[in-house]
């Protein structure tokens, strides 16, 4: 019995998935684990329940970004601004993996 307890409590561990400070959102939220204080000095929307296992401060920050030449994108990590897409620096709160992602039709892919 108590093997079998240990196997339900290692499963259950391996998928429970806690967020990080400066780290992707749970559930496709698309947006940064961030304090609500720093996502709204950098203008962005906080939305509760999307970084668990954080303190009740850090929420899922999300925020659009405009640049004069390219238009308007989303920010994003990097590694999931794909396709025909710019990434544009210093725009976004967070980490500087933490970009601009602004669509691009003329942009190799």
């Amino acid at each position: 019995m108590k093997l079998i307890s240990v196997f339900v409590l290692l499963i259950a561990t391996a998928f429970t998935h806690a967020a990080v400070l400066d780290g992707p959102c749970a559930g496709g939220g698309g947006g940064i684990c961030l304090t609500t204080a720093s996502c709204a000095a950098s203008g962005g929307t906080s939305t509760p329940g999307l970084c668990p296992g954080t303190p009740n401060d850090v929420q899922c920050c999300t925020k659009t970004c405009t640049t004069t030449n390219v238009g308007p994108g989303v920010c994003k990590f990097t590694s999931d601004c794909i396709g025909k897409h710019f990434v544009i620096a210093g725009l976004c709160p967070g980490p500087s993996d933490f970009t601009c992602c602004a669509p691009c039709e003329d942009c190799p892919v």
